[in-house]
C-alpha cells in the first residue's frame, strides 16, 4: 500500500520512520489534546514512511470505542532531504504544522473540511503537502496484511 503523493510504483518498498519517533509524536499529541480527546472519546495514532523521493507522516484521530466512527486522518508529505540535520528540522516543523491543523479541527465543532487531494502548503520555509480524509489507516494496513497473506498462500 502506497500512502505518498508522488506517482511512484505501488509495490515500492516502504521504510517506516523510526518507531521511537512515531511513539513520541503519538504521546505528545495525546497529551497536548487530552481535554479535547477525552471530551470526544478519541485518541491519536501516528504512522510514518520513507519512500525513494518523499516521506509521509499520517496522523489519525480515532474514536476509542469504535474506530469506524468518523475517523479524521491527516497525511503530510515532504520531499526527501539531503542531510539528517535538514530532515530533523523539517520533522519538527511538520509536528508544529500537525498541531496547527488539529487546533483548527478541534476549534470547529462540526469540522468537515475533508480534502482527498494533496494540497501544497508553505510553512517555515518548507513546502509540505497534505490531505485530510476519513480513512482509518490501521484498518487499511490490516486489510493489506490479510491480502498479502492470502496472495502468499496461493
Amino acid at each position: 500500500m502506497y500512502f505518498g503523493r508522488l506517482n511512484q510504483e505501488h509495490n515500492q518498498k516502504r521504510n517506516p520512520l523510526p518507531m521511537e519517533w512515531l511513539e513520541e509524536v503519538t504521546k505528545t499529541l495525546n497529551d497536548v489534546y487530552r481535554a479535547q480527546c477525552d471530551e470526544q472519546n478519541r485518541f491519536f495514532e501516528v504512522y510514518g514512511e520513507n519512500y525513494k523521493d518523499e516521506f509521509v507522516v499520517i496522523v489519525s484521530l480515532l474514536h476509542k470505542k469504535d474506530q469506524m466512527i468518523a475517523p479524521i486522518t491527516l497525511f503530510i508529505s515532504h520531499d526527501i532531504l539531503p542531510t539528517s540535520k535538514e530532515f530533523k528540522k523539517v520533522l519538527e516543523d511538520l509536528i508544529n504544522l500537525v498541531g496547527l491543523i488539529f487546533d483548527d479541527i478541534f476549534a470547529t465543532e462540526e469540522w468537515s473540511e475533508f480534502n482527498s487531494m494533496w494540497t501544497e502548503n508553505q510553512y517555515k520555509g518548507s513546502t509540505f503537502y497534505y490531505k485530510v480524509t476519513r480513512e482509518n489507516i490501521s484498518l487499511s494496513l490490516q486489510a493489506e496484511a490479510i491480502l498479502q497473506k492470502d496472495i502468499s498462500l496461493e
